[in-house]
């Protein structure tokens, strides 16, 4: 499987919206409360992609993958309760990966997440976080796979809770 990732395009918007309704959809099969509530919008994917944070990941010419990777730091990552981040220095964010689920079980969200790793280290940034939900424990194990910590928990602009992660790179230095 050839692989590839790229910034965003605004005509891959439609695409990953549909990447996004599947996903939306095994949550709610799940009972996850997960982006039940119209989040996220075609309009954050956009300002993404304004923002020059929004990648896909292509196989064989087709929009397979959706995340962001962003530098631009995260207000709600300010106050963090239960825990504290294994350090303050410059971090990049993992946000809305998202993967075709006919595509699922290939590795392709650790795939992004080791773009993530070599973009970052790309930039001298030596620091991810992430947030999920407490019950996305497909996302808690990909962190643990890949080497995230467990830091404790933030509150999203929402109100709503999500676990919060942080991998130090050059620590672990994955594959």
């Amino acid at each position: 499987m050839n692989l590839t990732f790229r910034k965003t395009l605004p005509a891959d918007i439609e695409r990953i919206m549909e990447l996004v309704a599947a996903a939306q959809a095994w949550f709610r099969s799940r009972g996850i409360d997960q982006w039940q509530d119209g989040y996220p919008t075609p309009a954050v994917f956009e300002e993404d992609v304004r923002r020059g944070n929004s990648y896909v990941g292509e196989c064989e010419g087709r929009v397979v993958l959706t995340g962001c990777l962003s530098f631009d730091g995260e207000p709600t990552y300010r106050a963090i309760f239960e825990g504290q981040w294994l350090n303050e220095a410059p971090y990049g964010v993992v946000h809305r990966l998202v993967v075709d689920p006919a595509m699922k079980g290939r590795g392709l969200a650790g795939e992004f997440l080791r773009f993530c790793f070599a973009e970052s280290i790309r930039r001298s940034v030596e620091n991810i976080r992430v947030d999920t939900h407490r019950q996305n424990l497909p996302m808690q194990r990909l962190l643990a796979r890949h080497g995230f910590h467990p830091c404790g928990r933030i509150v999203l602009e929402s109100g709503a809770d999500r676990d919060a992660y942080q991998l130090e790179i050059p620590e672990n230095q994955p594959a």
